[in-house]
């Protein structure tokens, strides 16, 4: 690749470091939701009676998982965009090369293994 072609990737990856990082963040909230969820609620010692968990408290534990596979079924369908915008970059840098597709494109050389 030429330095003109090197160097406007790195400004089109960089240009999406903003996503990256706010994709990381909602990783972040939707594995903390899961891992919440999957907690089990204990009962607690009132006086001399013991008191189990609630039914609300179950029930707040399936909303949370159910929230967080939503939320990742969606955060895995923004990665595989994000993904797929980065390969259409290279290739288009790719195409832009001298020779790109031809005879003429150097081999590479894998040395001896």
């Amino acid at each position: 690749m030429d330095e003109n072609a090197i160097y406007e990737y790195f400004i089109q990856m960089g240009a999406m470091r903003p996503e990256q990082d706010r994709l990381k963040r909602k990783q972040a909230l939707i594995n903390a939701l899961g891992g919440n969820s999957m907690t089990l609620d204990k009962g607690e010692m009132i006086g001399k009676h013991y008191v189990g968990p609630g039914i609300g408290g179950a029930l707040s534990k399936l909303g949370q998982a159910y929230f967080a596979k939503q939320g990742q079924a969606g955060l895995d369908t923004q990665y595989s965009e994000m993904d797929q915008r980065q390969r259409d970059i290279i290739e288009s840098l790719r195409k832009r090369q001298k020779g790109y597709g031809t005879a003429y494109e150097k081999a590479m050389d894998w040395g001896e293994y």
